[in-house]
């Protein structure tokens, strides 16, 4: 995954919140996705705090420099969003990725840069799919190649939309892209919602018998998760669709257990450092908002809490967790 990971840092950026673009994603075989709208999250309370903390230590970060003068990328201007959709495998819990990427991009120096970096590439129709993991390389000659069954490759489709796609599903991408094939759509209650103005910035969706999975004790059949602000509150929200109520009421019985024991946890702040029990005071704070109820073979959770005061409390528990690493103690 750290290919992905890379990759889903050299995009996006420009326009406010609309309908998700999903064009150049198959619609067929789709078994669930992930929308990360990261100029919203960047505009949000949330994301403010946290690059008031850390933006600058990132933005001195070698990969971003090198992504800004390698590839022409910044990544503080040019991010919108990132729609990656998983597609099943034979084997149970191994999936193809096709992300698409909108934002800013420049296309030729993309391609010279692979070019004067030997990487490799192949021809789709009329784009250029570069390998993702050479092109990794060159950017960074400690990056590891991380495909196991499938070569994923890096498309420029235009200055607005960069594609990603492991090798067995390129050539569906490409026609999904092209008009050939349909593209995929989110579930039409998810697709309203992120084409809100007051869309969350992150949204995922499960759908167990689509990725092939077998069942297993838990009962999940499907789940979605969203996570946004609403007001002064950062907001995550999720819906599991379970195989009976029984099970989703006892899902639910199970959350608010380990919650309990979680906060009786966070109560000992013995030995702790000022940071560690400020993190843990945050998070004690953060689980008493947790509301979480059955409603028939649906459990539901939801977490409401002060933006700002959810960012400090992550930042210093990072804090925290840095001194731990550089201290032992």
């Amino acid at each position: 995954m750290k290919h992905l990971l890379l990759l889903a840092a050299l995009t996006l950026g420009l326009a406010p919140a609309q309908a998700v673009d999903t064009k150049g994603l198959p619609a067929a075989g789709a078994g669930g996705f992930v929308h990360v709208s990261v100029r919203q999250l960047d505009q949000s309370k949330f994301g403010t705090a946290i690059d008031k903390a850390f933006g600058d230590e990132f933005r001195a970060s070698q990969i971003f420099r090198d992504l800004k003068e390698k590839l022409g990328l910044d990544l503080e201007q040019d991010l919108q969003d990132v729609t990656l959709v998983f597609y099943p495998r034979d084997t149970a819990g191994d999936a193809a990725i096709v992300g698409v990427l909108h934002g800013r991009f420049d296309v030729p120096k993309i391609e010279r840069f692979a070019k004067s970096g030997n990487v490799s590439s192949r021809a789709v129709g009329k784009f250029t799919a570069w390998n993702a993991d050479e092109l990794g390389h060159a950017l960074d000659a400690k990056h590891d190649a991380q495909s196991k069954r499938g070569i994923p490759y890096v498309i420029p489709l235009s200055a607005t939309t960069l594609l990603i796609a492991d090798a067995d599903v390129l050539p569906a991408a490409i026609d999904a892209y092209t008009g050939t094939q349909l593209s995929f759509q989110p579930a039409a209650g998810l697709a309203a919602r992120l084409a809100d103005p007051a869309a969350p910035f992150l949204l995922a969706d499960f759908d167990r018998a689509a990725m092939k999975m077998p069942a297993d004790q838990s009962g999940l059949l499907h789940a979605w998760v969203t996570l946004g602000e609403v007001g002064p509150n950062l907001v995550l929200s999720l819906d599991a669709t379970l195989i009976t109520a029984g099970k989703a009421t006892q899902l639910a019985s199970q959350v608010k257990g380990l919650a309990g024991m979680i906060g009786l946890g966070l109560m000992d702040e013995t030995n702790k450092s000022a940071e560690q029990i400020d993190g843990q005071r945050v998070l004690s704070e953060l689980l008493q908002s947790l509301k979480v109820e059955a409603q028939g073979d649906h459990a539901m959770l939801s977490i409401s809490y002060d933006a700002e005061k959810a960012a400090m409390g992550l930042i210093k528990a990072a804090i925290a967790q840095k001194v731990k690493a550089a201290t032992g103690k």
